[in-house]
């Protein structure tokens, strides 16, 4: 899969991406919303994971604007202060999942399966078995 990563923390980014290559997936690393949306507008991406909270344009204007820039891209959601609510709500916004900040690296993994579960019919590679 190709994998777009937004993050304003390069550390996490970068981490995310190294393991998701390792895992056989193309990865795309930018740290702004505006690159994002740049980005998403020039190139064939599977799925994204988009933090919410960060400098400028946060996750959320940026995912509103991807639902409509490309309404069928698989949108993960990560966040390490939302309620409830705010969850809910990205949901409804279009998100196919959403992880809590700080999470271990094998939640991304288990959410790039369940995508994968969801549009191929095909065995997916475990984390375990890379």
């Amino acid at each position: 899969m190709d994998i777009m990563i937004v993050d304003d923390e390069p550390q996490v980014a970068e981490v995310l991406a190294a393991s998701l290559e390792r895992q056989g997936h193309r990865t795309t690393v930018v740290h702004s919303g505006r690159e994002a949306l740049d980005r998403i507008k020039g190139g064939a991406f599977d799925a994204m994971f988009l933090d919410v909270s960060m400098p400028g344009m946060n996750g959320l204007d940026v995912m509103a604007e991807v639902r409509r820039i490309r309404p069928t891209l698989a949108v993960v959601v990560i966040t390490g202060h939302a309620t409830a609510d705010e969850i809910e709500n990205v949901k409804k916004m279009g998100a196919v999942d959403v992880i809590q900040k700080p999470s271990a690296l094998t939640h991304y993994h288990e959410a790039i399966e369940r995508l994968h579960t969801r549009t191929q019919k095909k065995p997916f590679p475990r984390l375990e078995d890379v």
